[in-house]
């Protein structure tokens, strides 16, 4: 399983710090985001070609700005380069 990491994303005119945990499950690679001011979110690569949000995996209360779900798409596609 490949080791955790922590990066800067650019988001909304600021630089956020990012720490990224790959998990390996029957389905395939997820990535748990933690984002100091937001909830922890996971993500997986998606039918649409590029890494996305796992839904399922948050409460329907919490509310992820999608601007910063593309930040983290970006840094995760840079990386898999």
């Amino acid at each position: 399983m490949s080791r955790n990491f922590s990066t800067i994303i650019h988001y909304n005119r600021q630089k956020l710090s990012a720490v990224v945990l790959p998990v390996t499950l029957a389905d395939g690679m997820r990535y748990e985001v933690n984002i100091k001011g937001f909830p922890r979110f996971f993500m997986a690569w998606s039918a649409l070609g590029r890494y996305d949000w796992v839904k399922e995996e948050l409460d329907e209360t919490v509310d992820i700005p999608y601007d910063l779900v593309l930040a983290v798409s970006d840094m995760l596609d840079k990386l898999k380069k």
